[in-house]
This record gives structure tokens, sequence and C-alpha cells, in this order.
């Protein structure tokens, strides 16, 4: 977070949607103090993985957002919704997750619902 502050990064939005075993992490913004706004994170090298290869500030956050949600937004029907990252904002406001997870359950309930309607107007004609 102090990197980003250094940089002038005000607010980093990443919206997630996943569902079937996979997600996707997309980039939306990247905010900077000044106002103005970009849509990739600087390229900067921050450390390097066990086969020699660097590990850029976009890995990082990009895996700090998809960690971040309470609740598993990838498997089974997944869910949606965005992350924030505020790296100068105070400890207990730097990080907002505003995600939907679907409920498998709640449509299959309703398709069965739907299903008994549509037999009892058959019977009823």
């Amino acid at each position: 977070m102090a990197l980003l502050g250094a940089l002038g990064v005000e607010e980093i939005e990443f919206s997630l949607n996943g569902s079937g075993d996979s997600g996707d992490t997309t980039l939306e913004h990247v905010r900077y103090a000044d106002g103005h706004e970009d849509n990739r994170i600087p390229d900067i090298a921050i450390g390097f993985h066990p086969r020699g290869e660097a590990y850029t500030l976009e890995n990082y956050l990009e895996n700090l957002a998809s960690d971040l949600p309470e609740g598993d937004w990838v498997n089974n029907e997944g869910g949606y919704g965005e992350v924030f990252i505020r790296p100068t904002a105070d400890e207990d406001e730097r990080f907002e997750c505003n995600m939907t997870f679907r409920d498998e359950y709640e449509d299959e309930d309703e398709f069965d619902e739907d299903l008994e309607d549509a037999e009892a107007e058959e019977d009823a004609r």
C-alpha cells in the first residue's frame, strides 16, 4: 500500500465475475490523487517467482482483489461485484467489496414453482 501511495494512487477498482469453477478479475480504473484516471496499473516488478520470472504490482493487486471477498464468487453458481482498493484511506476503509453471490437453489426453486403452476393450469383445462 505504501508503494501505491507513493505513486499517487488513490483508488483502484476491479470487477469480479465468476461461476462454474472459474472467475475473471478485471481492472476497471486506477484513480490518482491529482484526479486523472488510467485503465492500467503501473508496470513495476515487486519480486520474483521461484521460477525466476518477475512478480509485478499488477499480479499482486489482481490476486489481492480476487481474494478479498468473503464468499465463494468463483465455484458453482459463483458471484459478481466490485472490489475497491484505497491505499491512502484509513485502515478500516482501505478495502471495500460489493459482491452478489448467486444461489443455485433459489433458481431451481423458482423453476420448480413455475413447472408446478404450468402443470396445474394444464390439469384445469
